[in-house]
């Protein structure tokens, strides 16, 4: 089985992330998708719990008719970059390659022997999960064309424009004090 980790956030997921398990899905038989930060939620940075990220990406690629292609894997922060590489691998099926767009965990894992994949990100100005957040906060529904559909939709039903406009004018609240 020719099988990819594609480890991030995905806070949230949005149609850039969408772009890259497109092309990844033409070259691997399935994606690890390593749901990141798995510890964190109801947070400006992390919205959205592990739990929530696996609903929103389960319903996502089951109506792209790819879910029986993808894993979706939740894996807690540990703040050791060498051990997260064996965290990581410890807690997902067998790869033979890791796809990222972030320099620092490609290098982590092809020092640990690992065919690595650079993802060049889709428009990274336009799509970025804190650009997306930020949009939210301001009131902006720019933010509804910058996600798919099924996660616009997932959003809104548990609460989650609410959350996040919430959770971070308190947050940037408090850093003001």
């Amino acid at each position: 089985m020719n099988r990819v980790l594609f480890p991030g956030r995905f806070q949230p997921f949005h149609r850039g992330h969408l772009a890259v398990v497109e092309r990844l899905l033409e070259e691997f038989d399935e994606i690890v998708v390593v749901i990141g930060s798995a510890q964190e939620g109801f947070t400006c940075r992390n919205p959205f719990t592990a739990g929530e990220r696996i609903e929103m990406l389960t319903r996502l690629f089951r109506d792209e008719h790819v879910f029986d292609r993808v894993w979706l894997i939740p894996v807690p922060d540990i703040h050791m970059p060498m051990a997260w590489t064996t965290h990581v691998l410890s807690l997902t099926p067998r790869v033979n390659a890791v796809a990222s767009g972030n320099p620092h965990v490609l290098e982590l894992f092809k020092w640990v022997g690992f065919k690595t994949v650079r993802i060049e990100p889709v428009e990274p100005d336009k799509y970025s999960g804190t650009r997306i957040r930020q949009l939210i906060v301001e009131g902006s529904e720019e933010w509804r064309s910058l996600v798919p559909y099924t996660v616009a939709e997932y959003m809104e039903e548990v609460g989650g424009v609410e959350r996040i406009r919430e959770v971070c004018v308190d947050e940037h609240s408090r850093n003001r004090r």
